[in-house]
């Protein structure tokens, strides 16, 4: 029978484990906190000891340096997670096993201490330092945990070990396959027969799905789909001769990847030959939507597993674009969303949930949202000022501070989509944003084509609490902008970003809100501000709705996270004041 986390905390009162004193209470106190959790909310009895499912549980939350519901920051959800592997890594014998496999004697050994004899501390030497010797030794860790030797390495045999490693563990790696290369041109005294061959290059550990170059005929309908939904695709019917409003290229390439999601399920399916030019009216049937579905829910395809949302989106795009091919397909549609499936959704994913839950139910979390510009913005100024003289490392992070702050000005002011952010320009007369002279405010003027619902935003933003928005995009555009765009391969001064795109965007904001313990992704600063302002007294949906740029069923159904608990109990609450009216009445 497996062990459970109480017989763990009771084998740690025994005193059987190498902990000091002081450690034992923090170790006891992190496993008894597990009960108090609402990821477990159980009797840590019920909690098995088992270290790699207990890493798997939170392994999101590790890796995006977000502090779940019970924490109030990162670091001490981070150590609450050291203390409880640990202990479950003791009591397993895990931890025996491993100290041993690092421990023993074998050709590792004689490598890393060949290695370790090559470090010069004192100048470069041959290239390698402590840090090489560092990687050599975690995919030395990883090999024994495997059972294999230097000798038996390849670059397949690595790439298999990183799809379950961390981030830094494949880093690690590939910095020691490098180090173990260099081996072979280096006089190190060990035998040829301890060395694995030159190891050649390892491919990329990602779980992304790769579209694949499609047949000339599937092309051509991708693109047709793009050009109808750019002018706005045609009605049918009676009103056969009008168009619908042209869609933004946000809706266009949301579209454009809900069919190559498609056509790469049916590649992977067997159903398309890539050698082939099919006819995509082919494809047009529901037998191959639901294949390309049910694989997908069995994960079944290379790729990470989508969300559910992501799934469906997907699904609908691809509906709408084989409904060109077979327009009866939208009778068929409507019952395929009907199945058990898709039934009972909440429209906010569970981590999204969890976010503005958190956020609603503390003043200093809300507080803290809306004044991120400003903290952003704080960091930023001393390292642009000192940028010359950092370090590469810091003057990476002055940019990313830099970038989130020019963010935070306007999407915790004006909630826009960060796909939108990137393209807003601030040169000319037509520019989306500007800077009015003799005015301490700042003026959006973004169309119809830059918001996905085509609803036009005219808004002046000014100064919040110790936020100023104008402050710091005036700072951004003079001092910090120039800076980022020196370092990158293709800048836009016209642009209010600089040409900085998503991708970077997002690297940015990822680490400045991770590193002021609030993290939080680049789309759920529309989930926060719908959530705060939902939940305030007199809330009115159409003023959200307008800010958001969205329609109002849509921001109850999607973006303002409903507080269920807070509902039900204004229920009893009444239901208490009821019977007490009633109950004073019978007594008169």
């Amino acid at each position: 029978m497996q062990m459970n986390l109480q017989q763990a905390v009771d084998i740690l009162d025994t005193g059987q484990l190498p902990y000091s004193l002081a450690n034992a209470a923090k170790v006891r106190g992190s496993a008894r906190k597990c009960a108090r959790l609402p990821g477990y909310n159980c009797s840590i009895s019920r909690i098995p000891v088992d270290s790699t499912a207990f890493r798997d549980r939170w392994k999101q939350n590790m890796q995006i340096k977000d502090a779940p519901e019970g924490f109030k920051t990162f670091k001490q959800f981070s150590v609450w997670h050291s203390n409880v592997v640990s202990l479950m890594d003791h009591v397993s014998g895990k931890r025996k096993e491993r100290d041993f496999l690092r421990n023993i004697v074998d050709d590792w050994s004689q490598l890393l201490g060949a290695i370790s004899d090559l470090i010069r501390r004192t100048h470069k030497g041959c290239g390698i330092q402590q840090n090489e010797l560092v990687a050599v030794t975690v995919l030395r860790n990883i090999a024994r945990e495997n059972d294999r030797q230097p000798r038996q390495l390849t670059s397949g045999l690595i790439h298999t070990w990183m799809s379950s490693a961390s981030s830094s563990q494949c880093s690690a790696m590939r910095r020691a396959v490098v180090i173990l290369n260099m081996l072979h041109s280096l006089d190190h005294g060990l035998s040829a027969e301890l060395l694995p061959e030159k190891i050649d290059d390892i491919p990329a550990a990602s779980k992304h799905r790769i579209t694949p170059s499609l047949p000339p005929k599937l092309k051509l309908a991708i693109s047709e789909m793009e050009a109808d939904l750019r002018l706005g695709a045609q009605y049918h019917g009676l009103l056969q001769n009008l168009r619908k409003k042209p869609a933004c290229e946000g809706t266009v390439k949301n579209a454009r990847e809900a069919v190559n999601w498609f056509y790469s399920c049916m590649l992977e399916l067997g159903f398309l030959d890539l050698g082939d030019n099919p006819d995509p009216a082919d494809f047009a049937t529901l037998d191959h939507v639901t294949a390309a579905f049910e694989a997908a829910v069995a994960e079944s395809y290379y790729w990470k597993a989508l969300t559910k949302r992501t799934l469906r989106k997907n699904l609908e795009g691809t509906f709408r674009f084989l409904r060109r091919f077979d327009p009866e397909l939208k009778q068929v549609q409507g019952a395929f969303f009907k199945s058990a499936y898709f039934r009972n959704w909440e429209n906010m994913t569970e981590q999204n949930q969890s976010f503005c839950r958190r956020l609603v139910k503390s003043d200093g979390r809300k507080v803290k949202f809306l004044n991120l510009a400003g903290e952003f913005h704080s960091k930023a100024v001393p390292l642009i000022e000192n940028y010359e003289t950092l370090p590469h490392n810091q003057k990476a992070q002055a940019t990313n501070w830099a970038l989130a702050s020019a963010a935070a000005a306007v999407l915790t002011f004006l909630p826009l989509r960060a796909d939108t952010l990137v393209q807003l320009t601030v040169e000319g007369s037509d520019a989306h944003a500007t800077l009015p002279h003799g005015s301490k405010r700042v003026h959006f003027a973004i169309p119809p084509e830059l918001i996905k619902n085509n609803a036009k935003i005219t808004t002046d933003l000014a100064q919040r609490g110790k936020s100023d928005p104008r402050a710091i995009l005036e700072w951004w555009l003079r001092d910090a902008r120039p800076i980022l765009m020196s370092r990158m391969q293709i800048p836009d001064t016209s642009l209010l970003l600089g040409g900085a795109g998503y991708a970077r965007l997002r690297k940015a904001w990822m680490f400045a809100t991770a590193s002021v313990d609030f993290y939080m992704n680049l789309h759920q600063v529309r989930h926060a501000t719908a959530s705060i302002l939902w939940h305030e007294p007199k809330a009115d949906i159409n003023v959200i709705a307008a800010l958001l740029g969205d329609r109002p069923e849509t921001v109850a159904r999607t973006y303002a996270f409903h507080d269920d608990e807070k509902n039900i109990q204004r229920g009893m609450d009444g239901m208490a004041e009821i019977n007490k009216i009633l109950s004073k009445g019978l007594r008169q």
